[in-house]
């Protein structure tokens, strides 16, 4: 139950502070307790390789 307790007080913590949308993810990566955010900065998807600039079908300039 502290579990599901925790998440309730992080989204009440989030939403208070304005948060309009969000996307939660377990991760067994992280250390228990830990969270990481991430932004979306358009209309492409956090993480996407147009979000992080790494395009794996980008031309590279002729030289």
């Amino acid at each position: 139950m502290d579990q599901t307790q925790d998440v309730i007080r992080m989204l009440d913590t989030m939403t208070r502070a304005g948060v309009g949308r969000m996307k939660v993810e377990t991760s067994m990566a992280l250390e228990e307790g830990r969270t990481e955010k991430a932004y979306h900065h358009g209309r492409c998807d956090v993480g996407s390789p147009f979000a992080t600039g790494n395009l794996f079908d980008l031309e590279e300039d002729a030289e």
